[in-house]
């Protein structure tokens, strides 16, 4: 009777291991499928850097489709580096500006000082509407002061796909002066999770922002953007979507300075976007 019960407590042994291997087995699939199912498809075009070469810059382009969850790339690993975000941090600065109250909608105007400007259209009254569309420097160094550092250093911990701080500045200096560097793939995953109100804002925040950030209307799709220029990395930016009716393409592209950041630079880092977004028939 003592044989048959160390016999049968055995199998019971032997049956409880293999239950529990398939289990821990069990386990590992769904951690493997799971990642497998949020794995976005991606697509190289490097045959589309002849684009940048033509015009003789060095740069980088990159589209995410939110339909299909495809990203496409060109020159890859540079949409990977950091630089400083310049103006496009005016995107996240009216974000947290307008949250905080620091300004109260769009229309909220700030007084020019009378101290004349590098550029002529920032020499006057600006509101945060006006100050987004014309890239107005003076506003948005004075809404940043207005958030203050703690306030701004929590938010931008909160925005985690929101580039890296590299080193301490100043409250109205960061976002120009090499402090804060982002890639543009960190570019295209805010702007996505913008696009689909998944950033810890109201909606009427993001509703003056979207607003805010039009760059173009045809009959057919909406262009939401925003430029940017570094002098601190000689880099110049333009990142937004392409809205048509039931998707959105998050694009981002980043060049660097040939000889200087002069109006013709300026015009070619919106010019060599529309030719991306022309050569991938995302505009027509």
């Amino acid at each position: 009777m003592f044989h048959f019960i160390i016999l049968f407590l055995k199998k019971v042994k032997n049956e409880f291991n293999f239950f529990r291997n398939f289990v821990q087995y069990l386990k590992y699939l769904v951690i493997i499928m799971a990642i497998c199912s949020c794995s976005s498809k991606e697509e190289y075009r490097n045959d589309l850097i002849h684009i940048f070469d033509t015009a003789a810059y060095s740069g980088c382009f990159m589209v995410y489709d939110i339909k299909t969850d495809m990203t496409t790339y060109v020159n890859r690993e540079r949409c990977f580096e950091r630089f400083s975000p310049a103006s496009t941090f005016k995107i996240p600065n009216s974000l947290i500006a307008l949250e905080t109250k620091a300004v109260q909608s769009d229309k909220d105007t700030i007084r020019y000082n009378g101290i004349e400007k590098p550029i002529p259209d920032w020499n006057r009254d600006h509101d945060l509407a006006s100050a987004f569309k014309y890239s107005v420097v003076w506003y948005y160094k004075d809404i940043a002061n207005r958030i203050g550092d703690s306030t701004m250093k929590i938010w931008l911990d909160t925005l985690t796909d929101y580039g890296t701080m590299v080193r301490a500045s100043k409250i109205d200096e960061f976002w120009l002066d090499g402090s804060l560097k982002i890639s543009a793939d960190e570019q295209v995953k805010f702007l996505t999770k913008l696009y689909k109100n998944e950033l810890p804002f109201s909606p009427r925040t993001v509703g003056i922002v979207k607003d805010m950030m039009m760059y173009n209307q045809d009959g057919n799709y909406t262009i939401r953007g925003k430029t940017g220029a570094s002098i601190a990395d000689n880099v110049g930016w333009f990142v937004g979507w392409v809205e048509t009716k039931d998707n959105a393409k998050i694009f981002a592209l980043n060049i660097s300075v040939r000889d200087s950041l002069d109006s013709q630079f300026m015009r070619d880092r919106i010019e060599l976007t529309y030719k991306f977004l022309r050569e991938l028939n995302i505009l027509k």
